[in-house]
């Protein structure tokens, strides 16, 4: 048995939460290592729908010209008259197809096999020398308040090889089949949910067959699942009686899975110096394309936070945010994607029309996900909007919008921004989006004022610039643009984009804190919110 030298973090499992919590970590300069039970990389498609609010994070995270080029548009999803199935009796849109707003570019759904965008994310992290370890298996740890003890064992061929590890945080993100059974607070959501294994369906299965134009068949009723699953020949034969189609050619089957309906979520995301994130925290229905999608935005919220501890800029006390902010969008994500799958299943609530239980209302967009009742975020615009007594009544996935942005809602982008260089304003333009860091805070300050600016200024001035930058957007049309040295930036906002999505006035000031997972941390009028913003966040002996 080896011991290992301390390092920072451990993360165990390396589907999509934990790349991304690597990779969220490793931009911090954190030192990861991520470890996998699988001796191959995993090949399955499942979780190819990649939301909105997902390709945010990926933006943020700079995969998101890999994920795009690699993926394509979400497809139509199309009936077939039966029996026969060669002419279609109806095409239709599961999700809504919209056109690209000023605040939100990336508005549809990109489609993109799991097994692909983890590829993505791994060639990412290996050019901060970060790489995957194969056939590595967490078989137990044990944590004080200092460190945690890692037992893991390495596989090679018959060759079984023990290893500790000290850690000084272990994220646990090793899927729905996780071995360690994470924390002793785990338990199941079903009565809450008022869902039972029984009431959210019969056991059933779906089969993908190419993802350039996804063809698609359900099997259920009185198909033999168990063979058809174990025996290649029974499922074409049931591929091709369901469908009445016996001129298809079927290839080779590279990837097959069993799905059962199983609804299930741990009570916190954490005890200790212990993490857990995506499926290891939260196994539900895939009806909606919600899991991978969450996943990914667990770890995001997790690393910038975990990164900021670790590197002794923020208390420890920051970490219980990731289970305030978290748990209550899961639990919503839960609802939603159980009562989604019932209708898939029950086309007759419909009356018979199974594109209306196929169809997706547009929150799955994830565009909506929000934080308004976190501790961490400060709204001066909306002061004391949440209390104790109402956060349950928060729509954690559709928050009103009718009052514009609140602190705890994702940040929109704001194209049509024109750098100020010498008092010249550039012919080109940038926008919030290229601006964002995944590593930093990004203090956003709209006004025209110098001293209302120069007073904000001073207060970022007193945080680490390895932490925070401040950009100041001034509007259109000025007839003179303040001179600002102190700042990383400033920018004419030409088209109005910026000031309208941060519902911000062309007279006074109005300061917006990005936080790096993308979500608006603080929307302040002055130097005073802002000081009381950062004093919530980074209060570590380096700040």
């Amino acid at each position: 048995m080896s011991v290992t030298q301390p390092l920072s973090v451990l993360v165990v499992g390396a589907g999509p939460s934990g790349l991304v919590s690597a990779l969220s970590l490793v931009q911090h300069g954190i030192q990861v290592r991520v470890v996998d039970r699988d001796q191959q990389f995993h090949m399955g498609q499942r979780g190819a729908g990649i939301q909105p609010r997902t390709l945010e994070a990926y933006n943020l995270l700079g995969v998101l010209p890999d994920i795009v080029s690699r993926g394509i548009d979400l497809r139509p999803m199309r009936f077939y008259k039966l029996p026969g199935g060669v002419e279609p009796s109806k095409t239709f849109d599961m999700m809504p197809i919209e056109e690209p707003t000023p605040s939100t570019p990336y508005i549809n759904t990109r489609v993109l096999g799991q097994a692909k965008a983890e590829q993505v994310l791994r060639e990412h992290l290996a050019t901060y020398g970060c790489h995957v370890e194969r056939g590595t298996e967490l078989s137990s740890f044990e944590q004080n308040t200092e460190h945690v003890v890692a037992h893991l064992v390495k596989r090679d061929g018959d060759e079984e090889i023990a290893e500790t590890v000290v850690c000084r945080w272990l994220v646990g993100t090793d899927g729905a089949r996780s071995r360690p059974g994470w924390f002793s607070c785990a338990m199941f959501w079903t009565d809450l949910l008022h869902a039972s294994y029984a009431s959210i369906g019969t056991a059933g299965a779906i089969l993908r067959l190419r993802y350039d134009e996804i063809y698609t068949f359900v099997l259920s009723g009185n198909v033999d699942l168990e063979k058809a699953y174990e025996n290649y020949d029974t499922l074409v034969q049931i591929m091709k009686e369901v469908s009445n189609r016996q001129d298809l050619i079927f290839g080779e089957i590279k990837w097959k899975s069993n799905f059962s309906p199983n609804v299930r979520m741990v009570n916190k995301f954490s005890e200790g110096r212990v993490f857990v994130a995506g499926d290891a925290a939260h196994v539900h229905s895939p009806s909606g394309a919600q899991g991978m999608n969450s996943s990914v935005q667990d770890a995001l919220n997790l690393g910038w936070k975990l990164a900021l501890v670790e590197r002794e800029f923020a208390p420890q006390s920051l970490l219980d945010t990731y289970t305030e902010e978290r748990l209550p969008v899961i639990a919503h994500m839960l609802k939603q994607t159980t009562n989604l799958f019932k209708t898939t299943r029950n086309p007759a609530a419909h009356g018979g029309d199974a594109s209306q239980a196929w169809t997706r209302p547009r929150d799955m967009k994830m565009l909506g996900v929000n934080y308004r009742w976190s501790s961490i975020v400060l709204n001066e615009r909306h002061p004391q909007e949440v209390t104790e007594k109402d956060k349950h009544l928060l729509d954690a996935y559709g928050a009103d919008a009718s009052g514009g942005l609140h602190a705890g809602d994702r940040a929109p982008d704001a194209p049509g921004l024109a750098l100020v260089e010498e008092g010249n304003v550039g012919s080109e333009t940038t926008s919030l989006f290229r601006i964002f860091s995944s590593t930093r805070h990004t203090v956003l300050i709209f006004s025209s004022d110098g001293d209302e600016i120069a007073a904000v200024l001073k207060s970022v001035q007193r945080l680490s610039s390895r932490l925070v930058r401040a950009v100041i957007v001034v509007p259109r049309g000025l007839a003179g643009l303040p001179i600002v040295s102190s700042a990383d930036g400033v920018y004419v906002d030409r088209d109005g984009h910026g000031y309208t999505g941060y519902g911000a006035g062309h007279e006074g000031i109005t300061v917006a804190v990005v936080r790096p997972d993308g979500v608006v941390g603080a929307l302040v009028s002055g130097a005073t919110g802002l000081e009381a913003y950062f004093r919530s966040v980074l209060s570590g002996s380096n700040a």
